[in-house]
């Protein structure tokens, strides 16, 4: 098996797979919550690795010289 990696655009399409599953009724009621706690926990961490990740890709390349 290849070397599986899980990237945060993985992630972020996930929050969109679970957002149109609850939008077409794929769950139970009873469901609901832990789909909800699992969603939330998913998108907290979507949101925090973007903002870390925000200022590194806003940096300029060493080396880089500006007059």
């Amino acid at each position: 098996m290849e070397n599986a990696q899980l990237t945060i655009a993985d992630l972020a399409s996930l929050q969109g797979i679970i957002e149109a599953a609850c939008s077409r009724g794929a769950f139970k009621a009873s469901e609901m919550r832990q789909v909800g706690e699992i969603y939330e926990k998913l998108s907290n961490f979507v949101t925090s690795i973007s903002e870390k990740a925000e200022p590194q890709s806003q940096a300029s390349p060493e080396g880089e010289h500006h007059a």
